[in-house]
């Protein structure tokens, strides 16, 4: 979801294996690079004494690159007056226009090149971003609308409420608050989470950084006492259980001292599962040379050994579980060579323990496909995966001259989010109560303008009704981006600016007063 782009229009990164800066989840060169490497459909000869189509598809290309988009959009038109079905210049024009803040002319243009037989990944790419376009420009106000309404609801102590016992409430739960070898290696002596969180600087006017905690203080997750405050604030505000990120690198774990110490001493009493953050570490933050830290390798041998592993967590009583299987989370599930096979495997050794098989849930991260096709049971939200940086962009915010990154309207994000359709699959919600990885990436990170705890509240409320209403009994879960992912700022827990508005925006939300409409149903 980071990158660069130049007054709309997509800038190439420094690398073509750098993610590409629309946002699109996919490297430069397998998206928007393929627009300056596709190659152009032979043209058609012409009069001598006119500029050929070749050199105004040329010329405009040039001038695309430049991002002088006027004069890209001239030339363009010149070539499809002397030929108006060349399906390059078609796509094109058409991505011209969708900088140029044309959506309309930009879905007609780019379905034209495809109707004239131009259809690869960069093209399909660009009209899903002029369908989006689109949508932001016909429906999202409403949808915008719903969610502000749905803010100023007020409730009331005797509302109907929804409890955690028919609706668990889960939040991802990052355990590196604590000095490990590595990071003391990687980034000096004494890193932790912190040290990131403390030289925030902001980058826009008002923009909440550094984020400075206070109840529970810059604590360090070794301390017994600080995991118990946690799960008394999180179960005082209806979060029913964390999901522990899980470092497992063929064989090594790491930041594992929290959870083994949680495992040993038998509290606090809390549920708990596993999330295995199944990627390579590469240096990336601070400008970084994308060295690979802790690198991910898979095989059999290795399938087996991570699940063996889990076994005593498993067999502990605080362990979630769904539909009595335990709850295994896994973030990027291509990443696997063969999922399919890992997950047979998982489950053949879990019955070979006397266990029953994993209730495998994947995040929506960069698949392609449903968690099904990977033999998964479910899959869950994960934002901002999978936003559309041009469709929410925030308006009217002058950053930095620096600032490379996205700025995207909260409202935007919670109002598509909270509308979007069921999908074919088990599928659970994700809230995220804010976001914003300036911390670590300063000037290309991505921020979440216009986040407040009423709004937070809205989503999450909605989210919960919908669990409540659609899901089956025992597999009604809303998961929440964080509770202490404090450098990427999202979390729950009490900080300077807001205090503990956002936990009682939790509790708040589920309080559902009769007659309640969900969003979506309140924009149609």
């Amino acid at each position: 979801m980071t990158g660069a782009t130049t007054n709309g229009a997509i800038a190439p990164p420094k690398s073509r294996n750098d993610p590409c800066p629309c946002g699109s989840g996919k490297r430069y060169k397998s998206c928007h690079g393929l627009i300056a490497a596709a190659p152009a459909t032979p043209p058609e000869a012409t009069d001598a004494s006119k500029p050929s189509l070749e050199k105004l598809m040329q010329a405009g290309l040039a001038a695309h690159q430049a991002q002088k988009l006027t004069e890209a959009a001239d030339l363009y038109d010149q070539a499809l007056a002397i030929q108006p079905n060349q399906p390059d210049v078609l796509h094109m024009r058409g991505v011209v226009a969708l900088t140029l803040g044309q959506p309309y002319e930009a879905r007609a243009l780019i379905q034209r090149a495809m109707a004239a037989g131009l259809n690869n990944q960069a093209v399909q790419h660009n009209l899903k971003l002029a369908d989006e376009a689109v949508h932001t420009v016909e429906i999202l106000p409403q949808k915008i609308a719903a969610l502000e309404r749905a803010s100023t609801l007020v409730v009331n102590d005797d509302d109907p409420v929804i409890s955690p016992d028919k609706v668990q409430l889960l939040c991802y739960y990052l355990p590196q608050f604590h000095r490990v070898a590595e990071n003391d290696e990687w980034w000096g002596l004494g890193f932790t989470e912190w040290s990131n969180v403390r030289k925030g600087k902001p980058n826009f006017v008002g923009h909440d950084q550094p984020r400075v905690p206070t109840t529970l203080g810059y604590y360090d997750l070794l301390d017994p006492n600080t995991r118990a405050r946690q799960a008394d604030l999180a179960r005082a505000h209806g979060v029913t259980g964390f999901c522990y990120y899980h470092y497992w690198f063929h064989g090594k774990r790491i930041l594992e001292k929290p959870l083994n110490a949680l495992l040993a001493s038998g509290t606090p009493d809390f549920p708990f599962c596993v999330f295995w953050a199944n990627e390579s570490w590469r240096k990336t933050w601070d400008g970084g040379n994308q060295e690979t830290l802790m690198r991910q390798e898979h095989d059999a041998v290795d399938d087996v050994a991570f699940i063996r592993h889990l076994m005593p967590m498993f067999n502990d009583k605080r362990y979630i579980r769904v539909r009595g299987q335990p709850l295994l989370m896994v973030y990027r599930v291509d990443n696997l060579p063969s999922a399919v096979e890992t997950f047979e495997r998982w489950c053949e050794e879990c019955i070979r323990h006397h266990e029953l098989p994993p209730f495998i849930v994947v995040a929506d991260t960069r698949y392609q496909g449903t968690p099904l096709s990977f033999g998964a049971d479910a899959s869950v939200g994960f934002p901002p995966h999978r936003l559309s940086a041009q469709a929410m962009r925030a308006s009217g915010i002058e950053s930095d001259p620096r600032f490379t990154g996205n700025i995207l309207d909260y409202r935007s994000v919670a109002a598509t989010l909270a509308t979007q359709p069921e999908s074919d699959h088990l599928r659970f919600q994700c809230i995220v109560p804010r976001w914003d990885n300036t911390a670590r990436r300063q000037f290309d990170g991505t921020v979440f303008a216009h986040s407040t705890p009423q709004r937070f509240e809205a989503w999450l409320r909605d989210a919960l009704v919908r669990a409540r209403d659609d899901l089956p009994d025992g597999q009604q879960f809303v998961f929440i981006n964080a509770w202490n992912e404090w450098a990427e700022g999202a979390y729950l827990e009490p900080d300077e600016h807001f205090g503990d508005a956002y936990l009682k925006a939790a509790l708040r939300a589920r309080h559902v007063p009769t007659g309640y409409r969900r969003i979506g149903d309140a924009s149609e």
